[in-house]
C-alpha cells in the first residue's frame, strides 16, 4: 500500500493547476472561468480538496492507481462541468489523439489511409471518408468498423493503438479486417501522407457549382482557384456554393473568403463577446465580388463557419439558401495547447451574419428541400439530376429573379 503522495501525481496537478491559470489570463476566459469559481478562495479550495483527495485514497487505498489515466479524468471531469455555452458550442478536451486529428483538420492534411475515424465500442468506425484516398479506392464506407489490423484484434490491443496503426509513417502497408452491415471484408493498403481537397467543383448547363466540404487552412486558396475558374467562363450565368455536411470549427477561411466576395466596404459578421458587447469585423476589400447570382446549399449538419458563411452571403450578397435549417452552432472556439500534446477549446464570442443571427436557431433556408437521411449523409451518391437541392438551385438562377419571395 503506497502511503506517499506520488511526485508524479504532485507534479502533473501543479501542470494542471499552471496550464488554468494560463487560460484563465486571457480576457475572454476570465468571464467564463469566474462564472464558476468567483474568487481566489474558491480555486485554493478547490485545490485543497483534491490534495486531500489524493492523501487519503494513496494512504488507504488497497490498489494501483493509474497515474497516466488519473491525470486525463481530472482534465475531461473539469472541462465537461462547463456545459453549453450560448451558441451550441460546448468547450473540450482533447485527449493526444483527439489533439493530433484536430491539427490534421486545420492544415488540410492527412496521414493515413484516407479516412477519418471514432472511437466505437472500442473500435474505429468510419465518420467520413478523404475523396481520392486509399480507402476510398478500396470501396471502405463511412460506418464501417474496422475490427483486425494486420491479424491482430482491435479490441484486443486497444483503440490507441489501433490509432497508431491507422496513421503509421507514409508507405506502411496494413491489412484491415473491416465489418460493414455485419459482414467481415479484408483490404491491404499503403498508408499515404497527402493534402486533402476540402474544395471541388463542376458545371451544369452554365451554373458553376463549388462544394466545400469543411473549411482548413488551405481552403481559401482552393475555393479561389475553383471559384475564379468557374466565372473565367463566359458561359457560367450563375453560382452554386454547397455547403451541406460541412461541419467544421475553423473560421479564419471564412472571414478571408468573405472579405474578397462580399462588397467592398461592407461588414461581414458581427461578433458579441461573453459581457455582450458587440463589435463587427473588418470592412471587406470586395476585390472578388461576383457578378453572378449565387445560391448556397445547407443541411442540419451545416456547423459554425460553414452557418456563417451562408448566413453572410445572403446578408451582403442577396445569396438565396435553399435545403434545411443548419445547425446554430455560432459560437468560435479558442484552442490553447497543453503541455503534454492535449488541448482544450473554449467558446469565446457568439457570432452572426450582419442582419442574420442563427444562434441556437440556425440559418432558415429560403427554399426548405429535405433529403432522406441516408442521402443527407452521403451526398456522393447524388448528381444535378437526383439531387433534389441542385436542383431546385438550378431553377431559382433560371428564373430573372434569384432572391426568395
Amino acid at each position: 500500500m503506497n502511503k506517499k503522495i506520488s511526485l508524479g501525481l504532485a507534479i502533473s496537478l501543479m501542470a494542471i493547476a499552471a496550464a488554468l491559470t494560463f487560460i484563465i489570463s486571457t480576457s475572454y476566459s476570465v468571464s467564463l472561468y469566474n462564472n464558476l469559481i468567483s474568487d481566489v478562495q474558491q480555486r485554493a479550495e478547490m485545490y485543497t480538496k483534491l490534495e486531500q483527495i489524493d492523501t487519503y485514497v494513496r494512504s488507504y487505498y488497497n490498489g494501483i492507481i493509474d497515474e497516466d489515466e488519473l491525470i486525463e479524468s481530472l482534465a475531461e471531469a473539469y472541462i465537461g462541468v462547463l456545459g453549453d455555452a450560448t451558441g451550441g458550442a460546448t468547450a473540450e478536451y482533447y485527449d493526444e489523439n483527439e489533439y493530433e486529428l484536430y491539427q490534421e483538420h486545420v492544415s488540410g492534411t492527412h496521414l493515413g489511409v484516407g479516412i477519418y475515424f471514432e472511437d466505437v465500442g472500442g473500435c474505429p468506425s468510419v465518420t467520413d471518408i478523404i475523396p481520392n484516398g486509399p480507402a476510398e479506392s478500396a470501396g471502405i464506407s463511412v460506418g464501417d468498423s474496422i475490427i483486425e489490423i494486420n491479424g491482430y484484434s482491435v479490441l484486443e490491443m486497444g483503440y490507441d493503438w489501433a490509432y497508431s496503426m491507422l496513421t503509421s509513417e507514409a508507405g506502411t502497408q496494413l491489412t484491415l479486417t473491416v465489418r460493414s452491415s455485419g459482414e467481415d471484408m479484408s483490404y491491404t493498403l499503403t498508408t499515404v501522407q497527402m493534402t486533402v481537397a476540402t474544395v471541388s467543383s463542376d458545371s451544369f448547363d452554365g451554373y458553376g457549382y463549388i462544394k466545400v466540404n469543411e473549411f482548413s487552412e488551405i481552403t481559401y486558396r482552393q475555393f479561389i482557384a475553383a471559384y475564379l475558374s468557374l466565372l473565367s467562363d463566359s458561359s457560367t450565368t450563375g453560382i452554386i456554393i454547397d455547403l451541406r455536411n460541412n461541419s467544421g470549427v475553423i473560421f479564419d477561411p471564412v472571414f478571408n473568403l468573405l472579405n474578397v466576395l462580399l462588397p467592398a466596404d461592407s461588414i461581414p459578421y458581427i461578433s458579441t463577446s461573453l459581457d455582450g458587447t458587440q463589435s463587427s469585423g473588418d470592412l471587406c476589400d470586395g476585390t472578388n465580388t461576383p457578378s453572378v447570382p449565387v445560391v448556397v446549399l445547407v443541411n442540419s449538419r451545416t456547423s459554425g463557419p460553414a452557418e456563417l458563411f451562408a448566413a453572410a452571403l445572403r446578408d451582403g450578397l442577396g445569396a438565396t439558401i435553399i435545403g434545411s435549417t443548419t445547425a446554430g452552432s455560432a459560437q468560435l472556439t479558442e484552442v490553447y495547447s497543453l503541455y503534454d500534446s492535449t488541448a482544450i477549446s473554449i467558446p469565446t464570442v457568439t457570432l452572426s451574419g450582419p442582419l442574420t443571427e442563427f444562434s441556437g436557431t440556425g440559418v432558415k433556408p429560403d427554399y426548405e428541400v429535405t433529403l432522406a437521411a441516408d442521402l443527407n449523409s452521403d451526398l456522393k451518391l447524388l448528381d444535378e439530376t437526383t439531387d433534389g437541392c441542385i436542383k431546385k438551385a438550378i431553377e431559382v438562377l433560371s428564373q430573372s429573379g434569384t432572391t426568395a419571395e
